[in-house]
C-alpha cells in the first residue's frame, strides 16, 4: 500500500522531465530600449506637463512593452520600459517592436525636473523641465 502513494508522486515527474525534441525555449521579462523621450521645456507650478516617451525592442520574440514614469527624489524622475521576450530556439521575427505613451506630469513646486531616460543597451539621456511660480 505505501508503493501507491509513492508511484502517485513519481508520475508528474516523468512528464515534466520529458525531452521536447531539442527545443529551446525562453521566456522572461527584462528591460528595453527608450528610444525617444519629449518634455516641454518649461511649465508653470500646476500645469499638466506631458512627458512622452518611445521603447523599442530588437526584435519579435518581445511583446507586452510597457513604459513607467516614476520619482526618484523630489526633482528626478526615472523613465524605463520592460517587455516579454519569448522565443523557441532562439527563432524571433525581424521586426523592430514599440510602445510610446504620454505621462501627465503636475509639478507642486517651482525649480528644475530632471527627466532620466534609462536602457537597456543605450547610453541613457536627460531632459529638463524648468517650473516658474503661479503668476
Amino acid at each position: 500500500m505505501k508503493k501507491l502513494p509513492l508511484l502517485l508522486f513519481l508520475f508528474p515527474l516523468a512528464f515534466i522531465s520529458c525531452d521536447l525534441g531539442g527545443e529551446n525555449y525562453a521566456r522572461y521579462y527584462d528591460y528595453v530600449d527608450i528610444d525617444e523621450m519629449y518634455i516641454p521645456d518649461s511649465a508653470m507650478v500646476g500645469d499638466t506637463v506631458p512627458v512622452y516617451a518611445r521603447a523599442g525592442a530588437p526584435n519579435g520574440c518581445w511583446s507586452e512593452l510597457e513604459l513607467y514614469c516614476y520619482p526618484y527624489n523630489d526633482t528626478l524622475y526615472l523613465v524605463n520600459a520592460s517587455g516579454l521576450y519569448e522565443s523557441h530556439d532562439g527563432v524571433c521575427p525581424e521586426i523592430y517592436v514599440t510602445m510610446d505613451s504620454t505621462f501627465r506630469f503636475i509639478p507642486d513646486s517651482a525649480g528644475i525636473y530632471i527627466f532620466v531616460a534609462q536602457s537597456k543597451s543605450k547610453q541613457g539621456f536627460t531632459d529638463t523641465l524648468v517650473v516658474s511660480p503661479m503668476r
